[in-house]
């Protein structure tokens, strides 16, 4: 088992953590804290996340998105084919053209979140930091819940500088609804810093 001192975490793993109840939240600090070692085969969505990245980065075809479907593991053939029956449905009409989001990392005293998002996206003529959301099927995603994430995602150090005009979202791929937000205020800052703290207080106390 392999104990983690100082958390560096993934933006869907703090956005889970702001929408979870009190001892919810415990919970899912702890279970990050006492994780075991990374494997890729534990990351469910890391294929199809990877892959419309590289659907977008190499111009490839529909196709390309379907045979990642039939190549999944069979358990989870069915989530990964609704996946991408939204995603292209969320395309469909759209000028989209791909450009390199580059990394990101956000820092609030000793908590590190890796932001990065996966796709760089001109959107009939808008461009687009985008961050893939897999877990809205069943929940309500919406602004006011991805208002933190949205705040981190903005504030966040990248690795290629981008144009102040480009739009942060977050896409919930299951819906094929991208989540954007006006700009950031001092209050949101101040809440985005207070779930930080939050995050921090339990995991320095389990």
């Amino acid at each position: 088992m392999t104990i983690i001192t100082k958390p560096s975490i993934g933006l869907t793993q703090f956005t889970d953590f702001t929408m979870k109840g009190s001892a919810a939240k415990t919970k899912f600090v702890k279970d990050i804290k006492y994780q075991g070692d990374y494997h890729p085969i534990k990351d469910y969505w890391r294929v199809l996340r990877e892959g419309l990245k590289k659907y977008h980065e190499n111009r490839y075809n529909d196709s390309y998105l379907l045979a990642i479907i039939d190549d999944a593991i069979p358990a989870r053939q069915k989530n990964y084919q609704e996946a991408v029956k939204a995603y292209l449905k969320f395309l469909k009409n759209k000028k989209v053209q791909w450009f390199e989001p580059g990394k990101s990392n956000w820092y609030c005293d000793e908590l590190t979140v890796r932001s990065n998002p996966e796709l760089g996206l001109i959107i009939d003529d808008i461009p687009y930091l985008i961050k893939l959301y897999f877990k809205g099927k069943n929940e309500r995603i919406d602004k006011h819940k991805c208002r933190s994430a949205l705040t981190l995602l903005k504030d966040s150090h990248y690795s290629i500088e981008h144009p102040k005009s480009i739009k942060h979202a977050i896409l919930n791929v299951q819906k094929g609804r991208l989540i954007t937000v006006d700009e950031s205020t001092e209050y949101h800052q101040i809440a985005l810093e207070s779930d930080a703290a939050q995050f921090m207080f339990i995991w320095n106390r389990l």
